[in-house]
């Protein structure tokens, strides 16, 4: 039975006729304040109706073929049992010869393999359309052109000894809708046969955790959609569409729920930290404490972080001593684990870490070392240095006082080394759409599966993303994709203040050069 051509849904006739009859195909009524939209509406509804309709169509030939060549095998079948006499068993060859050349006998080749997959992936493509057309058309609706399908589909999965073959049909992936489509229409009888086709059928693309090839349908009468709009723009094929639009819905969720678990967790708490595990930072530098603020840490020396705000950073070592150290010499160890292959990691240092003397609880201790290698701090008091605007001086104090420790301590003292091969210029800032958060995403190396869940987002939502609503939707790379994306905003801060600072001199320049233009005069 041919399942029937797709009747567009007409606009109910009310107080504006002439508009309802202006347009190929009616939808449910548009506001009217936005002509280019609705007519940008109807021009893919109309291209989503033509394509479901050569998919009906594709099906229908295929099935007449399975048809005929039933039909010519019987035929065969029937002339065979009538050659038993002596007369037809001398002209045996001769007839072979004639039977090779016969056009019954071209017609009992079945299809083969790569034609029935063909037809699968048809049908599968068609039961999505049906989906984001069943507000569209009528006269039969979607939910009844479902059972026209399944007519078909019953005869191939028996034609090709059961349903083996249509299960290994992966792409193109059925969509979230599709899915509700068949639970909510589909009769007693034909729902154990859509189950009998296994997850490629049954679960959503947003639910596999494999990436599917984009399904581009070819037409047995090499009609093809169109593929620029009215505006000169490329269409992108619905299906592919609406999969990203149910992948980018899927994201939203899991970031809802773990703000929502976040919130709910830490309800009438004014300042929550996250697991100790997480607080841990190794020091890749020793720093020398300069007043009753500052903490004395070592290279190698294992710190809590109990306040990460701002550049100064307020850790707690093993001895339970709480104080500030400058940010840029501490690193998570969690995360130098990971990233592993991509730095070497530095040597321990030789020293132990600094006890509190006579158990007293003191923030500044300096290091046991004499000699003529021995640091000599500073006698002058100093005090602990705001935060903000001298923040540039706080860390050239420090760097002077690094490159002091570090004569004295060459051997012990080594600088992250980063590997080159696995550096990338991929871009990404916070207008990046999200085809280049794929592209950061593939470059750094991340997985298929957290490429395939962020990459739905622009670079302004994943720059909006914590470390616990990363690690909801990325379990294995979350805290990773988090520590990168920290980077990237460094960058992009660093970015904007040298322009910042271009601009600025650019500016004085100006300035002075019509000054030395005035003085010439």
């Amino acid at each position: 039975m041919a399942a029937p051509p797709v009747i567009p849904r007409r606009q109910s006739k009310s107080t504006n006729d002439t508009a309802a009859n202006s347009h190929p195909i009616g939808v449910n009524a548009l506001n009217g304040g936005d002509r280019v939209k609705t007519d940008t509406h109807l021009m893919h509804a109309q291209r989503e109706v033509e394509l479901v309709n050569h998919c009906f169509a594709d099906v229908e030939r295929f099935m007449a073929r399975l048809q005929e060549t039933a039909e010519a095998k019987n035929i065969l079948e029937q002339q065979s049992i009538k050659k038993n006499s002596k007369k037809n068993e001398k002209k045996k060859t001769k007839k072979k010869k004639e039977q090779d050349d016969d056009p019954l006998t071209q017609r009992v080749t079945p299809p083969s393999e790569q034609e029935f997959v063909d037809i699968f992936q048809k049908m599968k493509y068609s039961l999505s359309l049906l989906d984001r057309l069943k507000m569209k058309i009528s006269e039969p609706t979607s939910e009844e052109l479902l059972h026209h399908v399944f007519i078909p589909l019953h005869l191939m999965v028996k034609t090709t000894g059961g349903p083996e073959l249509a299960a290994t049909v992966s792409s193109p992936a059925m969509t979230s809708g599709a899915i509700a489509l068949l639970q909510q229409n589909l009769n007693e009888q034909e729902k154990p046969l859509w189950k009998s086709l296994g997850p490629n059928w049954t679960v959503p693309y947003s639910q596999l955790s494999e990436i599917m090839p984009q399904y581009k349908p070819v037409f047995l009468d090499g009609w093809q959609p169109m593929a620029i709009d009215t505006h000169g723009q490329p269409i992108e094929d619905p299906i592919e569409s609406q999969h990203k639009h149910e992948a980018l819905m899927q994201t939203q969720q899991v970031i809802d729920q773990a703000r929502l678990t976040v919130y709910q967790e830490h309800d009438g708490m004014e300042d929550s930290l996250p697991p100790h595990e997480e607080r841990l930072y190794r020091c890749s530098y020793d720093f020398v404490a300069r007043n009753s603020s500052e903490l004395s840490v070592l290279h190698g020396e294992t710190l809590e972080v109990l306040e990460s705000s701002k550049r100064w950073w307020k850790c707690k070592n093993e001895y339970g001593q709480i104080g500030f150290v400058p940010h840029n010499i501490l690193e998570p160890i969690n995360h130098a684990e990971v990233d592993s292959s991509n730095v070497v990691m530095r040597n321990q240092s030789m020293k132990a870490p600094i006890p509190p003397p006579g158990g007293g609880r003191v923030s500044c201790v300096l290091p046991r070392s004499t000699g003529k290698n021995a640091f000599h701090p500073d006698p002058r008091p100093h005090s602990m240095p705001p935060i903000g605007d001298n923040g540039d001086k706080v860390f050239l104090m420090n760097d002077e006082l690094l490159q002091r420790l570090a004569n004295g301590k060459s051997a012990s003292i080594r600088p992250v080394v980063i590997n080159k091969a696995n550096e990338t210029t991929a871009p990404l800032d916070y207008h990046s759409p999200p085809a280049e958060v794929q592209g950061w995403l593939r470059a750094k190396g991340f997985n298929d599966y957290t490429v395939q869940s962020l990459g739905v987002l622009t670079g302004a939502q994943l720059f909006s993303l914590n470390k616990e609503e990363l690690r909801a939707v990325c379990p294995e790379e979350g805290t990773r994709v988090y520590s990168q994306i920290m980077v990237q905003k460094a960058l992009l801060e660093d970015e904007r203040k040298a322009t910042e600072l271009e601009a600025i001199m650019k500016k004085q320049k100006m300035k002075v050069d019509l000054k030395a233009e005035g003085g010439e005069f």
